[in-house]
């Protein structure tokens, strides 16, 4: 059951409130301007009566009055809300710290009714009509498994919803010792999870949230709702009260192999289908659902848009008078003292329709106890069941092996990982879901990916393989090999194409094109190897060239030539041995000898037989260490060429310039002083005198 405010559930019992109503379609909500009506329908078994161990998936048909059309798989959720109207607080007989509505009434919330992808679609007129389902569907898929197997149950409900992209609650509690012994080889996500579920006493169902709940059944489920006579329009009992002590689990009917628990006639009997089935499960079972009972019964009711498939509701019905108007001893009434009998019972399938208003359908079916008995067969049923026990059916799985209209004979391995599938037209072999023997009778085509090994063979045909070993002689009138090749021996007449290969041994081949990458061991090639691609490895003792005749790179022992277009020997890479001495000759167009790059133990020459032209086109030059021009004349270089040069001349002769004029022009005094030469008699004389220039 969907929770709710308490308050919201009394509201639900008025008979003057309407339903709210809006759509969400990938995140855009349309309301009653749109949606016209939806219906949903939810259920919890496949048949007529009570099960364990479904998945099936909710369905919503809704129509739309829209004109662009909704894109593949879009999200639709709708929502529904009570609407009380001009209903406000002064006029709610509810305590107002209950009352979680607005204060001037109007909608109280909107309730989510489910999650669902649109699967098909179809107009009329101008009215859109989608048919969606819950996130379940992902799971109709096969599966195969990834697990190590035996694997527990948990392990495998964890790897299918890792890949479906599931979440799940705390509903799903799946008994950590249960196993399943091999790879679920032929079945879908969704049978594996119902499998899952029947085991720990459950059904699998979509939230309305999103998420995989488990709905578990337990013999002592007290009801959550309570429905009297003014809650449906229509009722009716459908067969008298349900009730299951004994448990029998297994395969099918036609295996044999069973597990029971528990005592009780054929009508209190729950067959379940299961093929990892074992006592103790079995055991579990009947713990858990030993008698566990409702009341089969089809209803037409109001819509209590919370209520859900499992979930367990009382009902009353009005089946008698009441004790003051019974006229018999009340030793003898055995009824209820108001005459109203009240049943409880399981909601198994559940429908909602909404067109302005709210109506809600609940079923909870049983079959029959006289249909629960097995009758004495007669000869042509006995004949009948033993066809059914021993002949091969279509579409049914023996032990991984089947037969389809649409496959013929198919084959599975338990764990997933090879399948096969043989018919008239196809043989086709897969292996971890890879392609591995494909045989195509119609086209005549076989092609394999592996490795091939024989002894000897004759192959006329297309033969194509990603791999292969091939012993002994393989002879083919053609054939395309993808993939690698190798082989010990082997004579291969016609064309050998290959986009890639290892070969070991001997390979003898009149010729040949090989495209794509040759990798061998060793080989003796006599003929001619076109490739357009040669990566790694090593060659030796041959004479590569890039062309035959005109402009060509060769390389052979002498070293490396380059030709012109005339087939001239431009430039050569060699090594002179009386020399001793390797390096680079330059050529002209005649033929003539230009240049050499040599180098011996000691020195690296750079020579040239005309002028010799050394330039840096948009840098400079850089010359570093000693540079000798004693046995060379310098011509063309003078002081402009120089940089800077120039102006440290005229910087030195404007100084040597200005020394010369300070020089000329210089005059100066000497002082002598006054003296007699040492005889007073004598005159003195001396003083101060200038000097003349220079």
């Amino acid at each position: 059951m969907w929770a709710i405010p308490a308050a919201y559930e009394k509201f639900l019992r008025r008979r003057n409130l309407t339903w709210d109503m809006k759509v969400n379609i990938d995140g855009v909500d349309y309301g009653r301007d749109v949606v016209m009506d939806f219906s949903i329908d939810r259920r919890l078994v496949s048949g007529d009566e009570f099960m364990l161990g479904t998945a099936n998936m909710g369905k919503l048909e809704i129509k739309l009055r829209l004109q662009k059309e909704l894109p593949a798989n879009a999200r639709v959720v709708p929502y529904l809300g009570l609407n009380v109207g001009n209903l406000s607080w002064q006029d709610a007989h509810i305590p107002w710290q209950d009352a979680h509505f607005p204060w001037e009434g109007g909608n109280l919330g909107w309730i989510p009714m489910g999650e669902f992808y649109v699967d098909s679609r179809e107009r009329i007129k101008n009215i859109w009509v989608y048919t969606c389902f819950d996130k379940l569907y992902l799971a109709d898929r096969a599966f195969l498994s990834n697990l190590t197997y035996p694997a527990t149950m948990q392990a495998v409900w964890n790897e299918i919803c890792t890949r479906l992209g599931y979440t799940y609650d705390n509903s799903v509690v799946i008994n950590p010792n249960y196993k399943i012994p091999a790879g679920p080889a032929g079945f879908t996500m969704r049978q594996t999870m119902g499998f899952i579920a029947s085991a720990n006493g459950a059904s699998v169902y979509v939230g309305r949230d999103g998420t995989i709940k488990f709905k578990r059944f337990a013999a002592s489920g007290a009801p959550s709702f309570v429905m009297g006579e003014s809650d449906y329009h229509r009722l009716v009992l459908t067969n008298p009260q349900k009730t299951y002590r004994r448990i029998v689990i297994g395969y099918d009917g036609e295996e044999g192999v069973r597990f029971e628990a528990g005592s009780g006639s054929e009508n209190e009997t729950l067959y379940i289908d299961n093929p990892y089935a074992t006592q103790a499960m079995a055991n579990a079972l009947l713990m858990q659902l030993n008698g566990f009972s409702y009341m089969p019964m089809d209803m037409n009711a109001r819509g209590y848009p919370h209520l859900e498939p499992g979930d367990v509701i009382q009902f009353e019905r009005t089946e008698s008078m009441a004790w003051q108007d019974a006229n018999i001893p009340w030793q003898d009434a055995h009824f209820p003292w108001d005459g109203i009998y009240r049943h409880q019972t399981t909601i198994l399938i559940q429908s909602f329709s909404y067109r302005g208003g709210l109506v809600m359908v609940l079923e909870s079916p049983s079959a029959s106890e006289q249909q629960s008995e097995f009758p004495t067969p007669g000869p042509i049923t006995q004949e009948i069941n033993r066809l059914n026990r021993d002949a091969v059916k279509l579409g049914r799985k023996y032990y991984g092996v089947g037969f389809t209209r649409e496959q013929g004979f198919q084959l599975n391995r338990e764990d997933g990982l090879s399948e096969v599938i043989w018919n008239s037209d196809v043989m086709d072999w897969k292996v971890d879901g890879q392609r591995v023997l494909y045989l195509d009778a119609q086209a005549r085509k076989l092609k394999f990916a592996g490795d091939l090994e024989a002894a000897s063979g004759t192959f006329s045909g297309n033969l194509s393989a990603a791999g292969g070993t091939f012993r002994g002689t393989l002879q083919g009138v053609d054939g395309t090999f993808s993939g690698s090749l190798q082989a010990a021996t082997g004579t291969f007449s016609g064309d050998l194409s290959a986009a890639g290969g290892t070969f070991r041994g001997n390979l003898s081949a009149a010729g040949g094109t090989f495209t794509g990458t040759l990798v061998g061991v060793d080989g003796t090639f006599s003929g001619t190897l076109n490739a357009a691609t040669i990566i790694g490895g090593t060659i030796t003792g041959a004479w590569i060239r890039t062309a035959e005749t005109g402009r060509r790179i060769e390389i052979d022992y002498r070293g490396w030539r380059s030709y012109d277009e005339g087939g001239r020997e431009r430039i050569s890479i060699n090594y002179n041995n009386p020399a001793g001495m390797g390096g680079l000759s330059f050529y002209n167009s005649s033929g003539s000898l230009r240049g050499e790059l040599y180098s011996d133990s000691s020195n690296l020459s750079l020579i040239g037989q005309g002028d010799m032209l050394i330039r840096a086109m948009s840098g400079s030059l850089h010359m570093q260490g000693n540079i000798d021009f004693s046995s060379a004349n310098i011509i063309g270089l003078s002081i402009g060429s120089v940089s800077g040069l120039q102006s440290r001349l005229n910087s030195l002769q404007s100084q040597m310039d200005s020394l010369r004029q300070e020089f000329n022009n210089h005059s100066h005094t000497v002082n002598i002083g006054t003296h007699n030469h040492g005889n007073n008699q004598n005159q003195n004389w001396g003083g101060t005198f200038q000097t003349s220039r220079p």
